[in-house]
């Protein structure tokens, strides 16, 4: 598939979209790192890991959908600067209430502070740069450079002054994506044309992809009805099957990866590099996508980088050395740093501006159900198989209905006409 240049940004416009994605979309990486190691402090058994990772996921897979909704009523800047400023100040809720059942409270309202100011992050794409492929994948390669260096210095921090200071340091890192929000320019419409020359797949209208905008805070039912009729354009259905599916890597990593590591002997400082290796080489591929997506479909693309992301994190446990793992995460964030753009740019060019930010929530939805699903899933299997057997488990699930996907892709009219 050939691709056109997308119709120019400017540079100050594309830095500050990048910073915001760089602070923003990194909170929930360094949050990988610390909270299984909190959850260990706590005392916490597999299950109950499980329960307090999965516990982040609830109010973002019920009320996503409904924070898009705000995010494409009242702007991503304005939600960004709310949001941030609440999770924040809610990250030193942690070392202040050391308990299990205050963890899991907690967990509920910072994971959708978190995730509704990443859909906002997103948005920007769709709002201020068209969706472009290009400015997809240079945004996520701040995003992973953010998510290299964030879970660095957040494991060193927790290994040399502690949980509480962790925990501090995340939220001053948050702060900071707040400030370079506050920079972005206050109006949308001057940048509202798509930066595409052509759809990467074909597109049918679906109802409810132009909406008037309604006023309000509340959920509503017209909010969720419009957003999940998008399912009915093809783009944006492969992207909500993927990105459920990539989340039999993605749950692993959050959970069980970091115990795994700990219990074979690596420090907080060496999991938090491993896992920011990933994001390092994420970051790097990032770039490569634009270009790729010359040569190669973007649903093979896609599914095929998805494929390789969860078998490098479930083969884990037969690696035993840093290089090994080292290695293994790395081709894992190469993998990342292609579907992960690769969804936002199919995503946000099937629908307007005005629904930037609700088909991303759609997306996130689905994909913190999964979230949610495999770390407790996980947990289950971990109680009766082992915590490395639960690896081979939950990757083979994973990398089984991805290949169904696939078939699915190769039988569907609309993606045979971009192959």
């Amino acid at each position: 598939m050939s691709a056109q240049l997308p119709e120019a940004r400017p540079a100050r416009l594309q830095f500050l979209v990048y910073a915001v994605a760089f602070f923003i979309g990194s909170h929930f990486l360094m949050i990988s790192v610390v909270m299984p190691l909190w959850a260990l402090q706590l005392g916490a058994s597999p299950l109950l890991i499980g329960v307090i990772v999965s516990a982040r996921q609830v109010l973002v897979v019920t009320m996503s959908i409904h924070g898009g909704a705000l995010i494409d009523r009242y702007g991503p800047r304005r939600m960004i600067i709310l949001l941030g400023l609440c999770g924040a100040a809610l990250l030193i809720a942690y070392p202040l209430a050391p308990f299990i059942w205050a963890t899991v409270l907690v967990q509920f309202l910072s994971g959708w502070l978190e995730t509704t100011s990443w859909i906002g992050a997103q948005a920007l794409v769709g709002r201020l740069l068209g969706g472009s492929p290009l400015y997809a994948g240079r945004m996520t390669a701040a995003t992973r450079f953010g998510g290299f260096v964030g879970p660095v210095l957040a494991g060193l921090v927790w290994q040399n002054f502690g949980p509480f200071w962790g925990f501090v340091f995340i939220s001053g890192w948050v702060l900071v994506g707040v400030f370079t929000a506050f920079c972005l320019p206050r109006s949308e419409e001057i940048y509202s044309t798509p930066a595409r020359a052509e759809d990467p797949v074909p597109l049918t209208p679906a109802p409810g992809a132009v909406e008037t905008v309604r006023k309000g805070v509340l959920p509503s039912f017209s909010d969720y009805a419009t957003t999940f009729r998008l399912l009915a354009l093809p783009a944006v259905a492969l992207v909500i099957c993927c990105t459920f599916m990539r989340q039999a890597g993605s749950g692993i990593q959050s959970s069980f990866y970091g115990v795994w590591l700990k219990e074979i002997g690596f420090d907080a400082a060496a999991i938090g590099l491993l896992i920011g290796i990933s994001n390092g080489v994420s970051a790097v591929a990032a770039l490569t996508v634009g270009r790729a997506t010359r040569f190669v479909s973007v649903h093979w693309l896609l599914i095929g980088m998805t494929i390789i992301a969860v078998v490098a994190i479930a083969i884990t446990p037969v690696l035993g050395t840093f290089i090994a793992l080292a290695i293994a995460i790395g081709l894992r964030g190469w993998g990342q740093g292609y579907n992960f753009p690769l969804m936002l740019s199919l995503s946000s060019q099937a629908v307007g501006p005005h629904l930037q930010a609700r088909v991303v929530a759609l997306r996130i939805s689905f994909n913190k159900f999964g979230g949610a699903l495999v770390p407790f899933i996980m947990g289950a299997v971990a109680e009766f198989t082992g915590i490395e057997y639960a690896f081979y488990i939950i990757g083979a699930i994973g990398v089984v209905a991805l290949v169904g996907l696939g078939i699915w892709a190769g039988l569907s009219p609309a993606f045979k006409a971009k192959a």
